[in-house]
């Protein structure tokens, strides 16, 4: 993972967005309501519109988002394998957001 961005951390969850800690050392927004507009995803892609899927993201070992609670099939090598949904960390790094672009309001959470 040299040059690739990476998380290294899931510091909130909420309602469809998603804010991490990067490996460059930047805190970056996911808002994944922006990328349910999108047509000709995957299916799976959308069952994440249900939050009582959704708020179960975690950081995989490859440091990218990933859901255990949503797994997806595939065949390799003519097996067939079962793994969490999970996405490409430089596709996310691409589509999130600088938390610098948020208004943000303290509460007791953050002092």
């Amino acid at each position: 993972m040299n040059n690739i961005p990476y998380i290294t951390q899931i510091l909130k969850i909420e309602p469809f967005k998603v804010t991490c800690l990067w490996n460059t050392g930047e805190v970056r927004v996911n808002d994944f309501e922006e990328e349910f507009v999108i047509p000709d995803r995957l299916e799976i892609f959308y069952r994440l519109t249900n939050y009582d899927i959704f708020k179960y993201a975690s950081v995989s070992e490859e440091g990218t988002l990933q859901w255990v609670n949503l797994q997806v099939s595939m065949k390799i090598l003519g097996k067939d394998l079962i793994s969490p949904f999970d996405l490409d960390p430089v596709t996310l790094y691409e589509n999130s957001h600088s938390i610098k672009e948020y208004k943000l309001v303290m509460t007791e959470e953050f002092v």
